[in-house]
């Protein structure tokens, strides 16, 4: 395995690099007719969450699941349903743009402003997956580089060595025996964690953000540094603290992808990617 010590010198080139390339440059990005407006695009968000917490509760409840003390076969119903109950609220958005958007008229449930044609710009998903797979290569070394000066900071302030493997959930994969429940979590996983956040961080979040700009006139980098944020702040108690930097790094790689297309297929591809690759790395039994 390449030495820790290795990532500072390639995260450092692959931020050389992401820096001296115009794709960082993301200005207005490429343009779609808009199918929801801003504040309907939180709510939803918002909405997504509070489902998944409510469904993950129901259910540990119903299965008299001690969370504190779970393995991954009583960890995958759980997850199976938070990210199916977040995908049925996005699915309800027609609803929830007809209580939140009641006056709104056709025009301007297309366009971005009344009287703006605002057509379909974007390239196509096979230019969006090369930028996803770019986006993995420069912003993977990123991360590690990150989270390992993180890392080095924990056990300067505090004198303890920071572990390995930084999310919970990997924890449990590593202890796992090999079966069909540890499988399918693998599977789960790679997979439909990167559909679902992307789904909801870069699809509703992030692209209400950047059309409601809070911060006035914007550029798309504001949406994608507060969406980070976010995006950090909800894996607290999920992720270790020292790897809270790096994941804010690799979150910006996704909101850059989906920025700099306009198609959430860079970002998913970038997301099942790293996925992907943690368990690779991280579990022996793979």
């Amino acid at each position: 395995m390449i030495g820790s010590w290795i990532w500072l010198v390639i995260g450092g080139a692959a931020a050389a690099a992401f820096a001296a390339l115009p794709w960082r440059h993301l200005g207005r990005g490429p343009t779609r007719p808009w199918s929801f407006r801003p504040l309907t695009g939180v709510m939803t968000f918002v909405l997504a969450l509070l489902a998944g917490a409510c469904v993950t509760g129901i259910l540990a409840h119903l299965m008299d699941v001690d969370l504190q003390a779970a393995g991954i076969a009583d960890y995958l119903p759980l997850m199976i349903g938070a990210w199916g109950s977040q995908l049925g609220v996005v699915a309800f958005l027609p609803l929830i743009r007809r209580v939140c958007e009641p006056q709104a008229s056709p025009q301007d449930r297309q366009m971005p402003r009344r009287g703006v044609v605002c057509p379909d710009r974007r390239r196509s998903r096979l230019y969006a997956i090369g930028v996803g797979a770019v986006g993995l290569l420069l912003f993977w070394p990123m991360t590690q580089c990150v989270g390992y000066l993180g890392g080095m900071a924990q056990e300067w302030l505090t004198g303890d060595a920071p572990s390995e493997v930084a999310h919970g959930m990997l924890h449990l994969l590593i202890d796992a025996v090999p079966g069909l429940a540890s499988w399918a979590a693998v599977i789960c996983i790679a997979i439909i964690p990167g559909i679902v956040e992307e789904v909801l961080y870069r699809g509703l979040l992030q692209t209400s953000l950047h059309r409601l700009q809070p911060f006035g006139h914007a550029t798309q980098w504001h949406a994608v540094i507060l969406t980070s944020l976010i995006f950090t702040a909800m894996h607290v108690g999920a992720v270790d603290v020292h790897a809270l930097a790096a994941l804010f790094v690799l979150s910006l790689g996704f909101g850059w992808a989906y920025a700099r297309t306009g198609r959430l297929t860079a970002s998913i591809t970038m997301h099942i990617g790293f996925n992907t690759g943690n368990l690779l790395l991280a579990v022996p039994w793979i």
